[in-house]
């Protein structure tokens, strides 16, 4: 899944103001007719439920919004550039960067459908040779060339907007899960990481109402430093209200517990698997492991799991106040407790995770200044600068 993209963007240049003066019969003196500039266009970015990766971006990493047309004579205006609107997955943050060191700033978060960025403001149009003249200034050639419109870099990176996210180890069965829960069709096999991107799924409940499912690709120690896959994805746990710890007590086992198969050495082991994922949450921050949790230990169609299931029950008792669950996602035993676990849960968390944006600090060059005559004077750009328009732009 691509998931993180680098571009730049680059809003329209304003046109430039017109110069002419009327010449028509019968009209001696006519004065000067040249038009306005149109503003150039500026870009957006649009949230779309029909993306739900950035793999545009890898064909297309420049983007331009059209410049405004120049002002001609009669008066007219030049023609404003078209606005261009970029679409992007649901939950797409929006950094912009800036400075020699590239440093980052949020400056929005598309987590809703239709929702609306502005990225980059296009030009202003320049003012033609009308807007000069004057009782003393009859035949004015000055004129106002059009701004440049605002060009930036900008990163983009999905967190998936989900309610719930199914964590655990490879091959713990959430995708089994999330098929059997949802319409998702994810892919399903017998080795570990058949997940190799997050899968999402609507899980309806017996009401009509519905949340977002999310299969959070399986975990391995050290995953929050790089190794497996689990680093790639972790961001995506950010955004769900609550996450569901998928446990295989049969999953990882080593020879020696293997020898020994009883509800103790499975508790233990599911208490080790357990742990492992809740220690990488942790290691990779962001309030993880704050997040409201339920623990499901799967497989209970397999013996040896059911036989063990009190003992694994009364092992997690021990070191977690967390409820509970026993299912198969197989066969679907358990699910409906499961369902009602979940519902209660959720309506104690409401609140959808929203990523707060900043205003980013708008910079001003010799080129952009809105009054260059506060700062210059009279004299205009040849003006020699004072000491305190001198700190400004060091």
């Amino acid at each position: 899944m691509i998931d993180i993209a680098k571009i730049k963007v680059k809003a329209g240049n304003g046109g430039d103001g017109g110069v002419s003066f009327r010449r028509e019969k019968f009209v001696p003196r006519g004065g000067p007719d040249g038009g306005d500039g149109g503003d150039g266009g500026c870009v957006y970015f649009v949230a779309s439920t029909n993306l739900v990766t950035l793999r545009d971006f890898r064909q297309k990493d420049v983007f331009r919004a059209a410049n405004g047309q120049p002002g001609s004579k009669k008066k007219m205006y030049g023609s404003a550039g078209e606005d261009l609107y970029i679409k992007v997955p649901i939950g797409t943050l929006v950094y912009e960067k800036h400075g020699e060191k590239d440093e980052e700033v949020l400056i929005g978060d598309l987590h809703e459908d239709t929702q609306t960025l502005l990225v980059a403001r296009g030009g202003k149009g320049g003012k033609g040779n009308f807007k000069f003249r004057s009782s003393t200034n009859q035949t004015p050639i000055q004129y106002i060339p059009g701004g440049n419109g605002e060009e930036k870099t900008v990163r983009l990176e999905i967190k998936l907007v989900a309610d719930i996210g199914l964590v655990g180890m490879p091959n713990a069965g959430k995708s089994t899960l999330i098929n059997r829960l949802t319409n998702a069709n994810a892919k399903v096999a017998n080795y570990p990481f058949t997940t190799l991107e997050p899968n999402l799924g609507i899980l309806t409940f017996d009401d009509g109402e519905t949340v977002i499912l999310s299969d959070i690709p399986g975990l391995v120690e050290g995953a929050s430093a790089g190794k497996g896959l689990g680093d790639e994805f972790l961001r995506h746990v950010e955004r769900t209200r609550i996450l569901l710890h998928l446990v295989d007590p049969m999953d990882f086992i080593d020879q020696r517990m293997s020898e020994e198969f009883n509800g103790l050495v499975l508790a233990e082991n599911a208490l080790k698997n357990y742990k492992m994922i809740r220690d990488e949450l942790e290691s990779y921050g962001h309030d993880l492991t704050r997040k409201p949790e339920l623990i499901v230990i799967n497989k209970l169609d397999i013996t040896e799991v059911a036989d063990a299931f009190e003992d694994i029950k009364s092992a997690f008792s021990a070191i977690t106040d967390n409820a509970l669950f026993g299912i198969s996602a197989v066969t679907g035993e358990g699910l409906s407790e499961l369902m009602v676990g979940v519902r209660k849960i959720l309506a104690k968390n409401p609140k959808k995770i929203v990523f707060n944006a900043v205003k980013p600090t708008k910079i001003y060059t010799l080129e952009n200044l809105p009054n260059k005559r506060m700062v210059f004077g009279e004299g205009g750009q040849g003006a020699v600068l004072n000491d305190t328009t001198k700190k400004i732009f060091k």
